[in-house]
C-alpha cells in the first residue's frame, strides 16, 4: 500500500510537474530496436546516415515507452492511479538523436469527477517529452483514472 498517495481530490487543473531527466544511450536504443522496431535508420549507422535523419535516431515507440516510464516513476506511483482510459493526440515532433536525456513536463489540463457509483475520477494530462536541448520531441494527452479519497 502506498503511504499518503495523492487522490483525485488532491490534483488541480493547471498543476505542472517536470520529471527527469532520464538518459537514453545508443546501446539502449539498439537493444529496444532490435526487439521491437527493426527499421534500418534505428539500427544501421550507414543506412541511417543516408536516411532523411542523417544519423541513428531513437524509435518513437521507445520514446513513448520512456515517457510512460518517467511519468510512472516520478508521478503516478505517488498517486491512487488505477489505470488510464485513453491517449489522444500522440505526436512525435522531432527525432530523438543519440545519446540524449529525456525529461517530461506533465500539465494537468482538467479533472472530471466520478460518475455516480464509481470510485475514481478522470485526470486529463498533457505529456510533453523534451530532449536534452529542451526541444519538444513528443506530446500526448492521457486520461488517468485516480481513486477518490473516501
Amino acid at each position: 500500500m502506498k503511504t499518503n498517495p495523492k487522490y483525485f481530490q488532491d490534483i488541480q487543473p493547471g498543476e505542472v510537474i517536470t520529471l527527469g531527466p532520464r538518459p537514453l544511450t545508443e546501446e539502449d536504443s539498439l537493444r529496444f530496436c532490435n526487439e521491437f522496431d527493426r527499421l534500418p535508420f534505428h539500427l544501421d549507422p550507414a543506412q541511417a546516415k543516408n536516411s532523411i535523419y542523417g544519423q541513428l535516431i531513437a524509435s518513437g515507440l521507445h520514446t513513448l515507452s520512456l515517457t510512460a516510464s518517467i511519468v510512472v516513476d516520478g508521478f503516478l506511483v505517488h498517486t491512487s492511479m488505477t489505470g488510464a482510459s485513453g491517449m489522444e493526440s500522440m505526436r512525435w515532433h522531432r527525432p530523438v538523436t543519440l545519446p540524449n536525456q529525456l525529461s517530461v513536463r506533465v500539465t494537468v489540463l482538467e479533472t472530471k469527477p466520478p460518475i455516480p457509483g464509481k470510485r475514481y475520477g478522470v485526470v486529463k494530462c498533457m505529456l510533453e517529452t523534451l530532449g536534452q536541448d529542451g526541444d519538444l520531441v513528443m506530446s500526448a494527452t492521457v486520461n488517468y483514472l485516480l481513486e477518490i479519497r473516501v
